[in-house]
């Protein structure tokens, strides 16, 4: 799992630096207005791209990790094309109900087609283990993305549509980069009853993707539709940065834990299964914990370093809930949802995703049109963390996880041994210059490595003594 979480990393790492430089530059070309544009848009792309393709999505893996798994590459592609016509569908549709989105609605439901299509892409690497593909797709999306983000806005002065154009455009080129990749023959045939399976399959996991994009995006929507596109932007901006920063390492490690999982559940190796779980458990903590810690720390460092001007201020609050509430549903996501996925029961995880929404909506009806955009944030951290005892309660009623104190232990007693130091240096240098921004996060990186090698946290330091020794060996040898 180590060498494949490594390479799902190293996309999601690279992936995310090329989305961080967006967020640095384009807070800078852009106002809250125009960057609200994009957020919204994004939003609503996300939105579609979930209700049309997500059964595609959810049904990859499970119907295909196993050693004799089906080839649904040809049924897939046609369920795409019958989809195509829908556009004009969903732009008049939408228009119709929405007209404040029009100007910027045509290429966000062009860009939810993107997404699906490349996500259905990257759903084949993972079902098969090729991580080199899944790395190098990842990493050239994000890299045409900023390029063409930087033409459109700075050269053609196309502001937020612009960004939703050249996101759109990165998934599709990187998509024709891949066909012969992922199309490569023998391809099996059309298989109506494999559409059908999917179908029941994925439906009920369609809808629960809704909900929870829907849920991760609410936020967004509320603030645009209370307080304008402007406030969207500021709020968007904090999130995309707490997002690089928290979502993809989390995706890296719970994008290795699903397949596996699957092929021990396979192999009826249960013991084997749980101390996978709890490994997994340990090394998403390990990584996620640390960094939701240091973000509260130097926030007003990291805002003033990062984001435009108008963006800074509000950020220094938001960016600390915000990472908080990425870790809470980085919990749900990559690991409670593993224990309805092995199983099959995606009625679980749509109750859950339920929940979330209603208890989000609920609290953000409450929260902000009283306290704003930090309501939005105080509505998003109580609906994850109470969604997050909905889910381990629902995974007795699937695979039930295994609730080991270990991984908490060690990685509270390391994020704690973290925390002490980097905040006391924060403190001692309250300028904004580089070496006081650099010198916390290094103390907080080389104090965390240390912490984590004295814990053995995700097996380090038995990897680096094991290492040592054979090293130690083959030069005796010689």
């Amino acid at each position: 799992m180590i060498r494949q979480v490594s390479s799902y990393m190293l996309a999601n790492i690279a992936s995310a630096m090329l989305g961080f430089a967006s967020v640095v530059i384009f807070t800078r070309l852009l106002g809250p207005y125009e960057y609200g544009i994009y957020i919204v848009g994004f939003s609503i792309a996300a939105m579609i791209s979930a209700l049309l393709f997500g059964w595609i999505k959810a049904s990859i893996v499970p119907f295909t990790a196993h050693d004799d798994g089906a080839d649904l590459r040809v049924t897939t592609g046609i369920a795409f094309a019958a989809l195509l016509p829908l556009v004009p569908v969903l732009y008049f549709a939408i228009s119709a109900f929405s007209p404040q989105y029009s100007t910027y609605l045509l290429p966000a439901i062009l860009l939810a087609f993107g997404i699906g299509f490349f996500e259905f892409y990257l759903e084949v690497f993972r079902a098969k283990q090729q991580t080199l593909p899944y790395l190098w797709a990842t990493v050239l999306r994000a890299a045409i993305a900023l390029a063409l983000s930087m033409t459109l806005v700075m050269v053609f002065n196309l502001g937020g549509t612009g960004l939703i154009l050249s996101v759109m455009s990165s998934y599709l080129i990187t998509s024709v980069l891949f066909v012969a990749l992922i199309w490569r023959r023998p391809l099996a045939p059309l298989d109506p009853t494999l559409l059908r399976a999917m179908l029941v399959f994925g439906l009920p996991m369609t809808v629960s993707g809704v909900v929870f994009v829907l849920q991760t995006m609410l936020d967004r929507f509320a603030l645009a539709g209370s307080m304008g596109e402007h406030a969207a932007g500021i709020y968007g901006a904090s999130a995309d940065l707490v997002r690089q920063i928290i979502l993809f390492p989390g995706v890296a490690i719970g994008t290795a834990v699903a397949p596996i999982a699957m092929q021990l559940l396979a192999r009826q190796d249960r013991a084997a299964l749980n101390r996978h779980l709890v490994d997994s458990t340990e090394m998403l903590l390990g990584v996620l914990a640390p960094a939701v810690a240091g973000l509260a720390i130097i926030a007003a460092k990291l805002a003033h370093l990062v984001l435009g001007e108008e963006f800074r201020v509000e950020a220094t609050d938001l960016i600390p809930l915000i990472a908080l509430a990425w870790l809470l549903r980085s919990i749900s996501y990559q690991l409670l949802h593993v224990s309805f996925q092995i199983l099959k029961k995606p009625n679980l995880m749509l109750f859950q995703g339920l929940a979330i929404l209603a208890i989000n909506g609920i609290a953000l009806f409450t929260l902000v049109p009283r306290f704003g955009l930090m309501g939005a944030a105080f509505a998003v951290v109580i609906s994850e963390a109470i969604g997050v005892v909905i889910g381990y309660w629902l995974t007795r009623l699937a695979y039930p996880l295994p609730l080991a104190p270990r991984p908490f232990i060690k990685v509270g007693l390391a994020t704690l041994g973290m925390a002490v130091p980097t905040y006391l240096v924060d403190r001692a240098m309250p300028e904004m210059g580089a070496l006081d921004i650099t010198l916390p996060i290094l103390v907080g990186v080389l104090s965390y490595a240390l912490c984590a090698y004295a814990l053995d946290i995700a097996g380090l330091r038995t990897r680096v003594t094991s290492r040592y020794r054979q090293a130690a060996a083959l030069t005796t040898s010689r």
